[in-house]
């Protein structure tokens, strides 16, 4: 952030206390983005956008408000900040702290590698990418047609000012590219995708790598059949377990656990998942998407022990819930009250894949869910998904138009995780086996 913008909120930041305030914070990001879309080889869409964002809080007599706007030059509008002021006022008292305390905060902030600084962005560059990644991907013999390919690049800044001296910022960068592929058999269309993203382009798969994994993925799905309903082993792949995982972090939030709407709310300190489950929050990973060195309260991020052997050792927590829990803090504020966590991901097993479904039987490896499947307040879980069969402990044929369906608390009490795991997303898993679930089909 350049001196301009920081004197324009340290500004405000003094109207507003003249104006009654008794605590005040702002945030401020800004962010260059680049995308370019192709369909069947040809620019669909190109987007160069510089998105900025700034949002201000304040306190008076422990009543809070915020307000937001797109435009940093609104911070110079006395009215603006008196509509924050008059909102606080007439807000209800918070019975709980919601802001954190200036001793807790840090200024030495532990120096993270999460921004590509080397790579200068161009738009040719991501046009001639996605236009590549989906002409290798139509040559592929068997490959039909696409849903087009893209390609794109973000470079974000964040910063938190407070009124009592507080400022921090860090610098980020987002890589991606992604193809998505089509093919018939019979009468029947067949789709699948493939994608990368991460911190550096020089760390992004290739757009040759991602075109070829996207036309596998969907030719190895036609002649996809339907099978009978039945209660069998299933098998989740690398990215469905982390869509699972993902549902676990939404019913560890603080959020969730203090209004009482989670499964897990009164799970702490108890074992809940197979002794196979331990999960790790670690916010420090070089080059790691969803890496910072600060939470949105100021609050340096630190490394989180989830699930311990099973056992639920930590809720995410930022001010406001830790408070009304009475727990520790695990510096995990997103925005003024959110909580979102950092690089999240099941550790690895000891088996391999094979080793994992090679004494199956009967049984489903799933490779893509569809829809919203899990009820946080019961752990109840139903998706549609697709996939292949196993049998005797091999993939046998691929299988679609099936729903999954089972209850979180039993399927991973008896559950199995696999030795493949790749730290690629943000959340990520290993492959993960479960002993018994409902597959409804015809």
């Amino acid at each position: 952030m350049d001196g301009t913008k920081h004197e324009i909120i340290e500004s405000a930041i003094k109207k507003a206390k003249s104006m009654g305030a008794d605590c005040v914070d702002i945030m401020y990001s800004e962010s260059e983005t680049i995308s370019a879309t192709t369909r069947l080889t040809k620019l669909e869409k190109l987007v160069q956008a510089n998105i900025s964002g700034i949002g201000i809080r304040v306190s008076v007599d422990d009543r809070y408000a915020t307000i937001s706007s797109d435009n940093i030059d609104a911070l110079k509008d006395d009215t603006f900040i008196e509509k924050v002021i008059v909102a606080a006022k007439n807000s209800p008292k918070e019975i709980s702290k919601i802001r954190a305390n200036s001793s807790e905060l840090c200024k030495n902030f532990k120096e993270i590698d999460i921004c590509d600084k080397d790579f200068h962005e161009n738009p040719e560059y991501f046009i001639n990418e996605a236009k590549k990644c989906e002409d290798i991907a139509l040559q592929i013999k068997g490959i039909t047609n696409s849903e087009g390919s893209e390609a794109g690049f973000a470079r974000t800044v964040f910063s938190l000012t407070r009124d009592d001296g507080f400022f921090a910022s860090y610098e980020k960068t987002t890589n991606q590219i992604s193809v998505v592929t089509l093919a018939e058999k019979d009468g029947s269309l067949e789709r699948d995708y493939a994608y990368s993203t991460a911190v550096y382009n020089f760390d992004l798969k290739s757009a040759d790598e991602i075109a070829k994994k996207a036309a596998e993925k969907t030719l190895k799905r036609l002649g996809a059949r339907k099978i009978p309903s039945c209660k069998v082993p299933v098998v989740f792949s690398r990215e469905t377990s982390a869509q699972l995982l993902n549902s676990i972090l939404s019913a560890l939030n603080g959020s969730a656990i203090a209004r009482g709407i989670s499964f897990l709310k009164d799970k702490l300190s108890k074992k809940v998942f197979s002794e196979n489950i331990n999960i790790k929050d670690k916010y420090a990973i070089d080059r790691g998407l969803r890496s910072r060195p600060f939470d949105s309260e100021g609050l340096e991020c630190r490394d989180i022990d989830i699930v311990n052997n099973g056992i639920i050792t930590s809720f995410l927590l930022n001010t406001k819930y830790s408070n009304k829990l009475q727990m520790q803090n695990t510096a995990s504020a997103s925005g003024w009250e959110g909580i979102s966590p950092n690089n999240v991901y099941i550790e690895n097993g000891k088996k391999s894949f094979s080793e994992l479904i090679k004494n199956i039987k009967n049984g489903l490896y799933v490779t893509e869910v569809l829809g919203n499947g899990v009820n946080i307040v019961t752990g109840d879980y139903s998706q549609g998904a697709v996939g292949f069969w196993i049998e005797n402990g091999e993939i046998a044929y691929p299988v679609h138009e099936i729903t999954i369906a089972g209850n979180f608390f039993d399927m991973f009490s008896h559950c199995d995780v696999a030795s493949d795991l790749k730290i690629e997303f943000g959340i990520d898993s290993p492959t993960i086996f479960f002993d018994e679930m409902i597959v409804g089909g015809l």
